[in-house]
């Protein structure tokens, strides 16, 4: 399982609510089934932000990868994400993640509180946390780089010890330019990076030399973000960036424009356009999060049809 290969595309998963905000699990196998008639999908992530995994339960999160588990039938890897709590809990979570049949953990920050965060200036810690998680569940882990959710970066001597554990195989970057480039050194090729950003410095990534892509709003159009990963396969960057620029990047400013500083929901959006595309019965958000607007949803149709998908 170490040599587990995620390169490519992996699609994190949008979960369907019931309008009763409960999770609607017939919805959700179906629309695992669709991503995996595409051949260029590598791996599923379950219950990572785009799968509203923050707003459920431990139990719930557990379901929703069963279901994901089920639906796949062993087709490609399924990566379940998870927001540590203590070490402890975190390992005896991560173990029935394991005994469900999760091949891999994103493993978000567990120093999202600004009381916590100041432990990383010990970096030992940090080392130790996910050392512990590897001992404690013996699952592949993928580690989350999000400071736009968790307020904090790891810095590149933390990534580069971090890719010394054997059950780290990668690195989920939803960052800048700049610290994507200094994870890219101080991984030194020991272990994958995955684009996670919901600006055009995805495309960057990507071209840079970046091993697949682990992003949420790949749920909106995955024909495209199948044929942009072909094409990055390709080696030809001039078709990339014509194709991004005509395809991908509309949907990105329609989804993903001013993310956390918008008083509208990346993921309401999101579950509109599957809605309106036909894969989602339910465009159903859990709150706080907002649900769209008429304007949203006008907005939205008007980018799917420039885009070609409606």
């Amino acid at each position: 399982m170490n040599a587990m290969d995620l390169s490519g595309l992996v699609t994190a998963v949008a979960t369907p609510f019931r309008e009763d905000e409960s999770i609607d699990h017939e919805n959700l196998g179906s629309y695992v089934d669709y991503i995996l008639s595409f051949d260029r999908v590598k791996g599923l992530l379950a219950s990572g932000y785009s799968g509203e995994g923050p707003a459920m339960s431990r139990d719930e999160t557990l379901s929703v990868a069963k279901t994901i588990i089920d639906a796949t039938a062993g087709r490609v890897p399924v990566i379940v994400g998870v927001s540590p709590t203590s070490t402890k809990e975190t390992i005896e979570f991560g173990k029935r993640l394991k005994d469900a049949g999760a091949n891999a953990l994103q493993i978000n920050s567990p120093f999202y509180s600004i009381l916590r965060r100041g432990f990383l200036q010990n970096e030992d810690v940090a080392v130790q946390f996910f050392d512990d998680l590897a001992e404690g569940i013996g699952l592949p882990m993928t580690v989350f780089q999000y400071p736009t959710a968790s307020g904090l970066t790891y810095p590149p001597s933390t990534v580069s010890r971090l890719s010394e554990n054997p059950l780290v195989i990668g690195f989920k970057e939803a960052v800048g330019m700049e610290t994507y480039e200094a994870d890219f050194q101080a991984v030194a090729g020991r272990k994958k990076l995955y684009a996670d950003n919901n600006t055009y410095t995805l495309i960057a990534m990507l071209l840079y030399g970046s091993d697949g892509s682990m992003v949420g709003v790949g749920n909106v159009g995955l024909p495209h973000w199948v044929e942009l990963n072909r094409l990055v396969d390709s080696g030809d960057q001039g078709a990339v960036v014509k194709f991004a620029n005509e395809k991908i990047v509309p949907i990105i400013n329609t989804f993903s424009t001013n993310l956390g500083q918008t008083p509208f929901s990346f993921i309401a959006r999101v579950k509109e356009a599957l809605v309106q595309m036909g894969h989602f019965k339910s465009g159903t958000t859990r709150r706080p999060e907002p649900p769209v607007t008429d304007d949203e949803r006008r907005l939205i149709r008007a980018t799917l049809e420039q885009v070609g998908l409606l």
